[in-house]
């Protein structure tokens, strides 16, 4: 496949990744006080708001498999069209019931769009260049989470709530349509029985590799939901400082992922791990000590890079350990991946809830802290580097 239609391959499911994830972040500044008008009361927000991670956990792995099956480009089809569905359903939501649906069929988009999407850019690039596109990948992802907000109360405030939902359902459109026409690069059908031989592969290093992704989306899972209480509590911060306390991570965690992909690509993931883990625990458990909310911005923006290197790697990891050179298995690997971490954003709020009323959030994030050490350790006794991964495949 020549240069040219490869990366029109790439910019297309990038773009699709970036919208999905905008359209994610996107009802932030919506939903809740939309839903209270709909008679919804704060559980029944927490609801509507957990139905997307329920549905990613889900539909990942068996959208993966059937990617596997039948190829990429029909799963991406379908991802763009449910989530143009998923605006619809927003758009006609007039109780409670139809947002819940909304965000189930915005979940299972995103099981479609994530998985098959992460399996079409490791078909498309060999491993020489595969960390780096899935590093910029990801990047396009986190610009998505860090606009959707301001996207969304920008339209909202100028347009209405109908039109905020509207215009995003065209450019979907458009783009399923986009991923129908274009040819992408044709995948080996894999052998009967062949997701198990895979996974027998390395069982430890798979066993360490789904620890380290449920650890670092355990991360996001108890710090988005309780850092801005504790910001508000310790410094009195405002909802513009504590927006600009997570943007500023996002924004170094969107700069930071197609650096650590060129890294892999260089080095492998062992390393960029080992070490996104530990500085991650050791910066979240400075941000409970800093006296001052311009240190504790500084230390959690820098989380956003941190964080970034312990996890982007571990997608071309997975392909290196399991995928081969044939490619078969690279939808049912990144479903794994998405399941994953998706049970570590459900477990997170409900986990570290429980914590924080029992001990307190600093000893929380603490524990954490440790937990993510210990963790980007056993990644390093583990997982051995890319050059002796090669020399030893079957």
């Amino acid at each position: 496949m020549d240069r040219k239609r490869k990366n029109v391959i790439f910019l297309l499911v990038a773009v699709a990744m970036l919208i999905d994830m905008m359209m994610y972040t996107l009802v932030i500044p919506i939903l809740p006080a939309y839903s209270t008008t709909l008679g919804a009361d704060e559980l029944m927000i927490g609801v509507i708001f957990g139905a997307f991670s329920v549905a990613l956990l889900l539909f990942s792995i068996p959208f993966g498999m059937l990617s596997d099956h039948v190829g990429r480009r029909p799963l991406m089809i379908a991802g763009m069209f449910l989530l143009a569905l998923t605006n619809l359903v927003f758009i006609l939501s007039d109780n409670v019931y139809l947002l819940i649906l909304a965000r189930i069929i915005q979940g299972i988009s995103g099981a479609a769009t994530w998985s098959a999407g992460l399996a079409l850019i490791a078909d498309t690039f060999d491993v020489s260049e595969r960390g780096s596109r899935l590093g910029m990948a990801m990047a396009m992802m986190s610009a998505g989470t860090l606009t959707g907000p301001v996207v969304g109360g920008v339209l909202y405030d100028l347009l209405g709530y109908q039109m905020t939902f509207l215009l995003p359902s065209i450019l979907t459109l458009f783009l399923g349509s986009m991923f129908f026409l274009t040819p992408v690069p044709p995948r080996s059908p894999g052998e009967k029985g062949s997701y198990a031989k895979l996974l027998k592969r390395a069982p430890a290093a798979l066993a360490v590799c789904s620890i380290a992704t449920v650890v670092g989306a355990l991360t996001f899972g108890i710090l988005e939901p309780f850092m801005p209480l504790y910001l508000f509590q310790k410094f009195a911060a405002t909802p513009t400082l504590i927006g600009l306390t997570f943007g500023a991570m996002s924004l170094l965690n969107m700069v930071a992922a197609p650096v650590v992909g060129n890294l892999y690509d260089r080095f492998g993931g062992r390393g960029l791990i080992t070490s996104g883990m530990i500085l991650s625990g050791l910066l979240i458990a400075v941000t409970m000590l800093m006296p001052s909310m311009l240190l504790t911005i500084l230390a959690f923006a820098v989380v956003g890079i941190t964080i970034n290197m312990a996890l982007t790697p571990m997608l071309p990891l997975l392909t290196d350990l399991f995928g081969g050179d044939e490619g078969s298995s690279q939808g049912f690997l990144y479903g794994i991946y998405n399941t994953l971490f998706s049970l570590g954003l459900t477990i997170g709020p409900f986990l570290g809830g429980a914590l924080i009323v029992k001990y307190s959030m600093p000893l929380t994030v603490f524990g954490q802290s440790i937990l993510l050490a210990l963790t980007g350790l056993l990644i390093f006794a583990v997982i051995r580097d890319r050059k002796a991964t090669r020399e030893h495949e079957p």
